[in-house]
């Protein structure tokens, strides 16, 4: 036995694999036979059978290390296929002969060993590809061959996949493929957008159709075969973006398949929302869908012994019976798949063989890749921080738009990406509002530090919207009114909001506790606040104590009360908010009343000589107040005011207090009008002043000081049905004129100034107990008059009280 292994591991140059491990001496390993399949964006695996004479060879000493196959060709030149050794096996051992099995696959395979999620933002595949690859620099050897440039992607995430699964999903939906070129130094990832371009096997461009029953020498195809499939004729697709909701940018295009005299069906598609933003762009992925199936209208299925056959070649099929009559181009064809099956001759009598089936497009038909990769689906919502610049609070954009990071995303930063940055975490998220509109609905914008919901739309990975979010021990549930919260304020309900870069906050508050509803809209700005209903203290732990009941607005500031067509300020019930808006029937029987009063006094005072009233001001502000609208109008009313108050009005002030009418101001009361002042009292008039008393007469009175009537222009009238009486009770009562004239009702009179006068037609009696008739003698009283007054334009001294001017022309 000894001298036949000795033969049996001989040196391997004359056989037609031959193997290249790490191993080498007495744990040589020898290839017996090998199986495998290579395929346009597949990777590749072969499954190799081994003979050694060690039946002790560690495992783990092979596993992920580099391996060859050389496969010899015809011509004396040599096919290389590379791999690396992910599974080793013992099969067994027969005396001095070990058995093993091994499997070869390319380095992309070690992706699939990684598993990862991550979010890129505003990258190319061909950036996001060169990423992932980095954590791969040992085996990475990769090519880009794209005619066109990726497009940019706004939003990328890989989600709990694979790095395998990521990439080659990538690829398919950009209408990537990808193929392996060996050479005698391992072997190289070729990624590419135009099947066009590849390059003819170099070891034999052309290959000759042979029958295997006819005696050939060289590398033959000995089963040739076509297939059609019917397809679709016509592909149209739309997408949504949010930035021009009112275009889903609708393409559509007939596929290039010749498929006879069938009608076209159409093959509807709703991209990924955002796919594309202009037509052009969405033609071009449209495009890319219809050549993945134009691609698989037709194809061939063929046999050969040809060695150097691998998938991502071109080769022209000569010597075939159906096809010598195309044109060339019709006759150059594009290898997507190769089995290979190969063994050699160490423990067989019979020759080492070679053979392989394949499958081809013609060369001019362009390639894509199916999407046969699932995109993950994000069914259910995920949690997330929002996130900005550390001196930013509230970080958002013109469409209320925020950044936020997942809770499943690393706190550590790729060290094998360069390009990755903080603001990588998230692209701006739309965020889910109770309603929207143009420039209308509500606005509350998710703070930095905040929990945020987010779910996707459609379950698409790449299109995250925050749709609510969450209190936790960070972000506990709001303090209303500055007072602990839940669970002892379990009643209350509401929001509230907090400053800007500060402590203040407004608030909108339900509290709902049994026998205490209330509701409150407050700002702490100057503490600010409209209380409704049960008014109590802030609730704290579910306790509050009683402020009152019905209706509060205080400020620290100011307060506008501003109403453009009426206000009605009544203290007449309508109780649980009956009745309408303006109802003001006590306030117009009470105006009626008065006026009723205000008239009959004026036209008695009249009959009795005085002064006539003014009424067109008052009748006037009653008409206006009658003529308010109704409740089921939509007409305007007149600016006026109407107070009411069924059990009186109050109004003080410590300060001094001003009433102005830029026409009439009419007092009117149903008893009595009481005006009292500390100081002084004074009426001015710019037409007169009248008085009258229908009863009970007129009181002028001075408890101290002097009583001073004047008429400085013109008479003074005492009139009285009976007596005037004019006394002193000290000092004594001095009547000045230049003339005095006194006359009772018979004629007889007294006249006095230049001399003096006495005229009766009866007798004249002087009782005194003397009579002293002395010399002339004459005394004077001095009675000071103010100057006479310019005159004034009182109309214009109202119009400009009532304007605010500064300077009025009288």
């Amino acid at each position: 036995m000894s001298m036949d292994l000795t033969e049996l591991f001989s040196p391997q140059h004359q056989r037609l694999i031959k193997l290249r491990t790490v191993l080498s001496g007495t744990q040589e390993l020898l290839l017996d036979s090998f199986s495998g399949r290579e395929a346009l964006s597949e990777l590749f695996s072969f499954e190799v059978k081994l003979l050694a004479q060690d039946a002790h060879i560690e495992l783990k000493s092979l596993i992920a290390t580099p391996a060859q196959l050389h496969i010899a060709l015809v011509d004396g030149d040599v096919r290389h296929l590379d791999g690396l050794i992910t599974r080793f096996t013992l099969e067994g051992s027969d005396g001095g002969l070990a058995t093993y099995s091994a499997t070869l696959s390319p380095w992309l395979w070690l992706l699939s060993l990684r598993q990862d999620s991550r979010i890129f933002q505003e990258r190319t595949v061909e950036d996001i590809v060169i990423a992932v690859f980095a954590h791969y620099r040992e085996w990475a050897r990769f090519e880009f061959r794209l005619g066109t440039p990726g497009t940019l992607r706004s939003y990328v995430t890989q989600y709990f996949e694979s790095d395998l699964d990521f990439v080659l999903r990538l690829l398919e939906e950009e209408g990537w493929f990808f193929f392996f070129e060996h050479d005698d130094q391992g072997h190289r990832l070729i990624i590419t957008d135009r099947s066009r371009d590849l390059s003819p096997i170099p070891e034999q461009p052309q290959i000759r159709y042979h029958r295997a029953s006819v005696t050939e020498s060289s590398d033959t195809i000995t089963h040739w075969s076509a297939q059609r499939h019917l397809q679709a004729g016509r592909f149209s697709a739309q997408t949504n973006d949010y930035k021009q909701p009112h275009n889903p940018l609708p393409v559509s295009m007939p596929s290039l398949n010749k498929q006879g005299d069938i009608r076209p069906f159409e093959r509807y598609y709703h991209t990924q929302p955002c796919s594309h933003r202009d037509y052009e762009v969405g033609e071009a992925l449209l495009r890319r869908r219809i050549e993945a199936y134009e691609r698989e209208a037709k194809d061939f299925n063929g046999v050969s012994n040809c060695r150097s056959m691998r998938a991502g070649f071109t080769f022209e099929l000569v010597e075939h019976f159906d096809h010598d009559r195309d044109v060339r181009e019709d006759r150059q064809f594009l290898l997507l798949s190769v089995e290979h099956q190969g063994r050699n001759n160490y423990r067989s009598p019979k020759p080492a063989d070679y053979a392989n089936t394949f499958t081809c497009i013609r060369h001019r038909i362009p390639f894509r890749p199916a999407l046969t990769v699932k995109r993950p689906v994000i069914n259910g919502p995920l949690t997330a921080v929002v996130t900005g610049p550390d001196d930013e609070e509230i970080f958002t954009d013109e469409l209320g738009r925020i950044r936020v990071r997942f809770h499943w995303q690393r706190d550590r930063r790729d060290a094998a990406d360069d390009r990755r940055e903080d603001s990588d975490d998230s692209a701006w998220l739309r965020v889910a509002m109770p309603s929207v509109g143009s420039g209308f609905g509500h606005q509350f914008v998710p703070r930095v530090g905040q929990e945020v919901i987010v779910q996707h739309m459609a379950g698409d990975l790449d299109r995250p919207v925050v749709t609510g979010m969450m209190y936790n021990g960070n972000h506990p549930p709001p303090y209303f009114s500055g007072m602990a919260g839940l669970p002892g304020n379990k009643a209350l309900s509401g929001i509230r909001s907090r400053e800007h870069r500060s402590k203040g906050y407004n608030e909108l508050l339900f509290d709902d506790t049994p026998g205490a509803v209330r509701a409150r809209l407050a700002s702490t700005h100057r503490a600010t606040a409209l209380n409704l209903g049960k008014l109590t203290t802030p609730r704290q732990s579910g306790s509050a104590s009683a402020r009152g009941e019905g209706a509060e607005l205080r400020t620290d500031a100011a307060i506008a009360l501003r109403a453009a067509q009426g206000m009605l300020l009544t203290t007449y019930a309508r109780t649980d908010a009956n009745g309408a808006q303006l109802d003001r029937q006590e306030l117009l029987e009470l105006l009626d009343q008065c006026a009723e009063l205000f008239k009959a006094l004026g036209q008695t005072a009249v009959t009795q000589g005085s002064q006539p009233l003014d009424e067109q001001g008052f009748d006037a502000v009653c008409h206006a107040l009658k003529q308010w609208p109704a409740a089921d109008s939509n007409e305007s009313g007149d600016p006026l005011i109407a107070t009411a108050a069924a059990a009186g009005i109050v109004s003080a002030t410590p300060r001094s207090q001003v009433h102005v009418a830029g026409e009439n101001h009419d007092t009117l009361a149903r008893r009595h009008v009481q005006f009292t002042s500390g100081h002084a009292t004074q009426l001015n008039a710019g037409k007169g002043i009248a008085l009258f008393s229908e009863d009970d007469g007129i009181r002028a009175i001075a408890n101290r000081g002097k009583v001073l009537v004047q008429a400085q222009h013109d008479d003074i009238a005492l009139n009285a049905q009976q007596n005037v009486q004019i006394s002193a009770e000290q000092g004594e009562v001095v009547i000045s004129a230049p003339h005095l004239r006194f006359v009772a009702d018979d004629g007889s009179y007294i006249k006095i100034g230049g001399g003096i006068e006495i005229g009766t037609r009866d007798e004249v009696v002087v009782h005194a107990r003397a009579h002293d008739w002395v010399g002339p003698r004459t005394e004077r009283y001095s009675l000071t008059m103010p100057p006479p007054a310019d005159a004034v334009c009182l109309e214009c001294l109202l119009k400009a009280a009532l304007s605010g001017a500064a300077q009025v022309t009288l």
